[in-house]
């Protein structure tokens, strides 16, 4: 890719975040992210903050011991919030009695259903009966680079995860997401995360952890590897106005956590640009 690529793309995307974009949408089939095992529903954003970006079914240590399961040794817990209510008699001027229902927060401990005995996901992913043809050109790039790299492609869970620890990347299924275009989109995004390894670009301030999920350094990251995704996307032709659309929707959901500086985006265009070059093997 030349310069003028580079610009060109940021350029559109910076037109797009201006003129307002579509909501982002899961580009693969089927839930991800935190949900609960009792009822199927997806947590609260301030829980998936507590729960640092965690994917999974959660339930209590009571529901545990409901279902006859057992919490694995080394297991830990995570402290999640629901609004409640009680009811409170209040008597008006005129004598009437009436109920007013008071909120408040309840606090639970929750554990991960994959670190239980016993007990097995409730909420299984919406099958896809989508069929979709895998890309050549992109297929030879991942995997000269993922080659290269000796980081391991894997789908263990129905969510979209590079493993700063182990060095590998997750992703659903090519036929478990909406496009071809979609599958490439969300695993390029991955890729370009793996360059931030202190082996490779070193863009991660240490390796063993990630920073916590909606965090600055996060969200910063995040656009690091949405830009890089879409200017792979470009280089292999594989990039259109959908895509284009939710590349832009998906930054500008990360730039509301950096008070919508979209002067980020030139930052992040700069980085992303040099993990490209790493992934194309254009090193010098």
């Amino acid at each position: 890719m030349n310069q003028l690529a580079y610009s060109q793309i940021t350029a559109k995307i910076i037109e797009q975040l201006q003129n307002g974009t579509v909501p982002w949408e899961q580009p693969w089939f089927g839930s991800s992210g935190a949900i609960s095992y009792a009822t199927g529903r997806p947590y609260s954003l301030l829980n998936r903050l507590l729960l640092l970006g965690e994917s999974g079914e959660f339930l209590t240590w009571h529901q545990i011991q409901q279902h006859n399961g057992h919490l694995r040794k080394g297991s830990k817990g995570r402290r999640v919030f629901f609004w409640a209510t009680f009811d409170k008699a209040e008597t008006k001027d005129n004598g009437e009695t009436v109920i007013k229902q008071i909120p408040y927060l309840k606090t639970y401990t929750v554990f991960r259903v994959d670190d239980c005995d016993g007990i097995k996901p409730r909420w299984q992913p919406k099958s896809s009966t989508t069929t979709n043809t895998p890309i050549k050109q992109a297929e030879e790039t991942v995997g000269q680079y993922l080659s290269r790299e000796n980081i391991e492609l894997k789908n263990i869970r129905n969510e979209a995860f590079y493993s700063v620890t182990h060095d590998f990347i997750n992703i659903p299924s090519l036929n478990n997401f909406k496009s071809s275009e979609d599958y490439y989109s969300t695993l390029l995004h991955e890729i370009v995360h793996s360059t931030g390894n202190k082996k490779r670009l070193a863009r991660f301030k240490a390796n063993d952890t990630s920073s916590p999920f909606g965090s600055p350094d996060y969200s910063r990251e995040e656009l690091v590897a949405e830009m890089g995704s879409s200017f792979l996307l470009n280089h292999l032709g594989i990039s259109n106005t959908r895509t284009l659309e939710q590349n832009a929707a998906y930054i500008q959901s990360w730039l509301k956590a950096l008070s919508n500086d979209t002067s980020l985006i030139a930052i992040a265009a700069t980085r992303a640009e040099k993990a490209v070059q790493f992934i194309l093997g254009n090193n010098e």
